[in-house]
């Protein structure tokens, strides 16, 4: 397998003084992003030497995301990105769950690293842009060696922790191999993105998860990063125009927000391509998003502990109507099954997804008892209930353990919550099971009104006749402002099962 730091060199050499990442009025050629993780790398293996050690990164997006990942690959240690949006003691979790010695952190947070420094002396740090605390990145980079650098590390050997959102829990920590990442960037070009010498991509997710991921995919195609801080549809429009940016990845509320934008006239331009995931997107609002933005959408399905592109619906899948309405379909290097009670299920009937390829984790960091959970034979269960069809597209229609048993009857949220998608008064819902004497659990619905709407749970249960069946219509109806939301913008289940459940002596 060819490593992955010969594969950035070749590609400096490639494409040379072009430019490689642009951030406002600062850029860096391929060759000066070559170069410069050079000298990081040394400075970093100076800093801890023993090859595998870990260094955590909590930066907002922005141009040293670039050299500080590849510094880190060619330094032959393991990447923990820490997203920005996570509260302190969840950063701390992260950081001494993975066991970090290197915390490289931006000048913005000075105030929290000091503190983490007080909890944690052993860890050294490194600081990106204004401040005083820790090494200086520019300085120490400036005082490395340069030269290539590239510490030899087995194929199989951890490259990055990706960790999960902590929805049912604590964070763990998803662990890639080097050749897993390299084979989620394959998978990447393969089925996924077409950049080509001098495209953009503009990375308004974070670079921490799956924006970031991308980044590898586009510098060996000679494609620019373009970091963006934060998310504004009219703002990201003039940079696609300022910049061509031509590709992206957006949550399907940063879709719905560009497609507003959009509609009111503003041309997406040169924007090629908008992959989109990480959350579900109503029938109602693709069909929108394809009528103004037109044939740039493709969907992707994976996780933490399989990355996308596990599934992938391209562009010619969104022509087809049939088609649009499903997930997807696996993607070259990935091997898929769907199973109930052990046993492979027919197309038609739905299942768990159990996902296997080069691209899979290793394992949780330090939990060898969650590998237990999730493994079978060298498959990974993801906890996904799904559905085939005959041309192989394959629908998730929720998650295994979200599944309300109400008076005997299986009733899985993501379809009630389809069927709620399209009220005109909501903005948000989330179906979950609450504890019944009667029923077991009672299906309920925690709506959120949009803005300047009035709401009732009577309107609820009245929208659901005729879409539902009467044993999956919410029994009870939350009216809320606000549904509590992890760092990636996931809802938490589990944190509105729990306020419920909590005092119930029954199961969370």
């Amino acid at each position: 397998m060819l490593p992955i730091a010969s594969l950035i060199r070749r590609s400096a050499r490639r494409h040379g003084r072009r430019t490689a990442v642009l951030d406002g009025d600062r850029s860096l050629s391929f060759r000066e992003v070559d170069e410069r993780s050079d000298r990081l790398a040394h400075a970093l293996t100076g800093l801890s030497p023993v090859a595998g050690s870990r260094v955590a990164l909590v930066m907002p997006n922005r141009l040293e995301h670039v050299e500080v990942d590849f510094a880190v690959i060619k330094a032959g240690k393991v990447k923990v990105p820490v997203n920005t949006r996570l509260r302190p003691d969840e950063r701390r979790h992260l950081i001494e769950d993975s066991g970090a010695d290197v915390l490289v952190f931006d000048g913005t947070e000075e105030d929290w690293a000091a503190d983490l420094a007080d909890e944690l002396p052993h860890l050294r740090l490194v600081r990106v842009g204004s401040g005083t605390l820790g090494l200086d990145h520019d300085d120490l980079r400036a005082q490395a060696g340069p030269g290539p650098a590239a510490v030899a590390r087995r194929p199989e050997d951890p490259s990055l922790i990706l960790y999960t959102s902590g929805t049912t829990g604590r964070p763990k920590g998803a662990t890639w191999s080097n050749a897993g990442r390299l084979a989620a960037t394959i998978a990447m070009l393969t089925d996924e993105i077409d950049p080509r010498p001098g495209d953009a991509m503009a990375h308004v997710g974070s670079m921490a998860h799956g924006s970031g991921s991308k980044v590898l995919a586009h510098f060996v195609r000679g494609s620019r990063t373009v970091p963006v801080a934060r998310f504004d549809p009219e703002r990201f429009l003039d940079l696609v125009a300022e910049h061509r940016a031509t590709h992206t990845f957006l949550v399907p509320t940063m879709v719905a927000m560009l497609v507003d934008a959009a509609a009111g006239g503003r041309d997406p331009g040169t924007l090629r391509q908008i992959t989109y995931g990480g959350a579900p997107t109503t029938p109602a609002a693709l069909d929108r998003a394809l009528a103004v933005l037109g044939d740039r959408l493709v969907q992707v399905y994976g996780s933490c502990e399989a990355p996308h592109p596990v599934l992938v619906l391209d562009a010619d899948d969104h022509r087809d109507e049939a088609a649009r309405r499903s997930s997807g379909r696996e993607t070259t290097t990935v091997e898929t099954r769907l199973v109930l009670d052990g046993r492979d299920v027919a197309d038609g009937e739905a299942g768990e997804l159990w996902v296997r390829g080069p691209a899979v984790m290793l394992g949780y960091w330090g939990r060898p008892d969650a590998d237990a959970e999730v493994f079978v034979d060298g498959w990974y269960r993801t906890g996904d209930v799904a559905v085939r069809d005959d041309r192989g597209y394959l629908t998730i229609v929720d998650r295994l353990r979200d599944l309300v048993i109400s008076g005997g009857y299986n009733v899985y949220p993501a379809e009630v919550e389809a069927a709620l998608a399209d009220h005109p008064d909501l903005a948000e819902v989330c179906v979950i099971g609450i504890p019944d004497d009667r029923w077991g659990e009672a299906v309920t619905a925690v709506v959120v009104p949009r803005p300047g709407a009035t709401v009732t749970p009577d309107d609820v249960r009245r929208h659901c006749e005729g879409r539902l069946a009467g044993y999956k219509k919410p029994r009870v109806v939350e009216v809320v402002d606000e549904l509590p939301k992890g760092s990636t913008g996931k809802v938490l289940k589990r944190e509105l099962r729990d306020r419920r459940w909590t005092g119930s002596g029954r199961r969370v």
